[in-house]
Formats: structure tokens, C-alpha cells, sequence
């Protein structure tokens, strides 16, 4: 295996790749089952997220309200009233 450094916290390596051929057979029934199978699964995913997304922005909001900062915002006020003491 050859490795090649990129930068400091990186490598390349060329990895080999096994290609293997198969013949398969479908029938549109099939096919057609499998579409619509993978459309529900993929709107029922998405559903799940955008609920998901819906009450972690209500929890961000209720933050907000509370007055909550982020550890940067936290971090740039102590830096300016550190620069306000000079």
C-alpha cells in the first residue's frame, strides 16, 4: 500500500476495487412496487425530520426567549468588556 501525506492531518492511498458483474432480472411489477415503497419510506423520512426540525426550533426559540446566548456570543462579551477595563 503506498500512502502519499496530503498536509498535515491527511493521506492518500490508492485502494484497489474489485469490480464484479451480475445479471439481473426485473419486472416492471416488481419495479414499480419498489418505487412507490421507496417514495413512502422516503416522505416518511422526511416527515420524521421536518418535526424534528420544528421542535428544536421551538426549543432555540424558548432559548431565546430566556435569554440564552451561544458560548461565542458569551465569549466576544467578556472579550469586549475586557477591551472596555484597558
Amino acid at each position: 500500500m503506498e500512502a502519499t501525506k496530503i498536509n498535515d492531518s491527511e493521506i492518500e492511498i490508492a485502494v484497489p476495487v474489485e469490480v464484479k458483474t451480475e445479471t439481473k432480472r426485473y419486472s416492471i411489477d416488481f419495479l414499480k412496487q419498489q418505487e412507490i415503497d421507496i417514495l413512502k419510506s422516503k416522505n416518511d423520512f422526511c416527515e420524521a425530520r421536518d418535526k424534528e426540525l420544528l421542535e428544536v426550533r421551538a426549543l432555540m426559540a424558548e432559548c431565546v426567549k430566556q435569554g440564552c446566548k451561544t458560548k461565542i456570543e458569551i465569549e466576544l462579551a467578556r472579550q469586549a468588556e475586557l477591551e472596555k477595563i484597558k
